[in-house]
């Protein structure tokens, strides 16, 4: 309410009340030459008409609620008052609730692992002190719509317009709705109001759908942008060797601390000092050992170690987790040879009654690197299927030491015939997806099959070994590669190369983010974000 409309009113009412003093004088004296029971009869038709006037009045406000009720209740409200506003764009409860359901839904599958329960209420349940799961998804919701509107008015802004691929992507996404509701014999609104709330509509979704593909699709674009020089590679890679290159190494870690046990009435009783050096020890010792098979290029002591101690192999942390591992140093000292072995003390520090820091050794890492190289070879950009082998029943089905066996000829049979219908087609990239889509167990079968980038040790080692053990198989390539420890088959077709070695390719996409980034928070400036009191209307699940 603006402050002149304010004054308006109470100049109004101030009005009104003395319209009604100079009609009680003009009243009182013409009720001063009545008789008493006339003057009576006047009064209560006065009260009369006053009361009347009441009821009217009770009658409207009554009258207003209802129909604000039913406009509450219809969504209208919630539908279009603003909740949130990034720069010039205003969202509603409905749609900051799309995300905020989306995040929920996202890992409701992993609740318990993350320690929720879906049996309370979010704003009963704290992620950290002060801090509710609420709170978490609602900032969340908050951060990713206002990530996208930025994104959706910067790419307006600069008359970008959603391709092809993504108008696709929009209509694939009410396909998918359209086929769930099917499937499960309820309304598009059913699933729509199940998934995001009961104010959700088609017309919301598709709308919040094409804003999230545009934002995601433009944000692409500007990346790809940025162009990269060879020196900009050089100089990345210069500064960032260490997490670049690829790490050839073997390392499992040994615990030295001793197991606690159960007493007779099922209490945790805590090792002895005893039992914690003689844990201690066998530790030291195994370390010892097999620090020494490495050493001395023995891998099947290695191995036989390894199985009778069931260790636990390290050797497949990436270079970018380095830094949370006490081996990462190692390994990425500059001085470090091929070959050269370790074995590096792990220790928790805890503090004692006296306030003092006391450090414990809990177990070894011992490991061997085999080599360090810079990847200078071409990532793949590849189609695969995956068919799996069909279990056999066994015969006797009460023989519980009975092997599974698996029904390869079959799957062999299966996978050829997928490959004569796709050469058959084309045998292309168009045709292999249109096979892949709906026919392949691969997790690239949402992407028609294709992989693109695809480095040494990214893909099974079958597939790996076909690329990237021998000479380069030729653009165009394809094979049925038998997968005998997964009991499966793949189809496999090279539809193309990178252009640059691998490791350009993750120097280029590094800096080509950095500089994204920077973007991003440049343009992220110029907006102003704000909330409303709408946003507490927001519908949850």
């Amino acid at each position: 309410m603006s402050e002149q409309t304010s004054k308006n009113e109470k100049a109004t009412s101030k009005n009104e009340k003395a319209l009604s003093r100079r009609e009680q004088k003009q009243l009182d004296r013409a009720l001063a030459g009545l008789s008493g029971k006339t003057r009576k009869a006047s009064e209560e038709e006065k009260k009369k008409k006053r009361r009347t006037r009441i009821y009217i009045a009770a009658g409207a406000v009554v009258a207003v609620l209802v129909v604000g009720l039913l406009t509450w209740d219809s969504g209208l409200i919630q539908s279009h008052a603003p909740a949130l506003t990034v720069g010039s764009k205003s969202y509603s409860s409905v749609e900051v609730g799309y995300y905020f359901n989306y995040t929920y839904n996202s890992i409701y599958s992993y609740a318990s692992y993350y320690g929720l329960d879906t049996t309370v209420s979010l704003k009963d349940q704290e992620v950290y002190t002060g801090y509710t799961w609420y709170d978490y998804m609602l900032d969340s919701a908050e951060d990713t719509l206002t990530s996208i509107s930025i994104l959706a008015q910067e790419g307006e802004a600069a008359g970008y317009e959603l391709s092809e691929d993504g108008e696709a992507e929009v209509e694939e996404a009410m396909e998918e709705l359209a086929e769930e509701a099917s499937e499960n014999g309820v309304s598009e609104a059913y699933v729509l109001r199940a998934y995001y709330g009961r104010f959700m509509t088609k017309k919301i979704y598709r709308n919040l759908v094409k804003e999230s593909v545009y934002a995601s699709e433009y944000a692409e674009y500007v990346t790809d942008s940025f162009e990269v020089t060879e020196d900009d590679l050089t100089e990345y890679y210069e500064e960032n060797a260490d997490t670049i290159d690829t790490y050839d190494y073997e390392c499992y870690r040994i615990d030295a601390t001793a197991d606690s046990t159960t007493d007779d009435d099922g209490n945790t009783v805590d090792p002895t000092e005893e039992e914690t050096a003689q844990a201690l020890e066998d530790a030291t010792n195994l370390a010892s050992e097999l620090e020494a098979a490495f050493a001395s290029g023995d891998d099947d002591t290695v191995a036989a170690l390894v199985e009778e101690n069931s260790l636990s192999s390290y050797s497949s942390i990436s270079p970018s987790y380095f830094s949370s591992y006490d081996f990462g140093e190692w390994l990425t000292d500059a001085d470090r040879a091929d070959g050269d072995t370790t074995t590096i003390t792990i220790t928790s520090t805890t503090t004692s009654d006296d306030d003092e820091e006391v450090e414990t050794v809990t177990g070894y890492y011992v490991l061997r690197l085999n080599s360090r190289i810079r990847d200078d070879y071409y990532g793949v950009n590849l189609y695969d299927i995956k068919l799996e082998a069909e279990e056999v029943e066994s015969e006797d089905e009460d023989d519980e030491d009975a092997e599974t066996t698996y029904d390869m000829d079959t799957a062999l049979e299966n996978i050829t015939v997928y490959q004569d219908l796709w050469l058959s087609l084309g045998g292309n990239g168009e045709a292999f997806a249109s096979i892949a889509t709906t026919n392949s167990s691969s997790s690239s079968a949402s992407n028609g099959g294709l992989t693109e980038n695809v480095y040494k040790g990214k893909m099974a080692d079958v597939i790996d070994e076909w690329l990237f053990g021998g000479d380069a198989p030729e653009v165009g390539s394809y094979a049925i590669l038998e997968d005998t420890e997964n009991n499966c088959y793949y189809l496999v077709y090279v539809d193309s190369y990178q252009e640059l070695y691998y490791w350009q390719t993750t120097a280029k996409s590094s800096i080509q983010s950095e500089r994204y980034s920077d973007w991003y928070t440049e343009a992220a400036e110029n907006y102003e974000v704000s909330t409303t009191a709408f946003l507490s209307t927001m519908t949850v699940i």
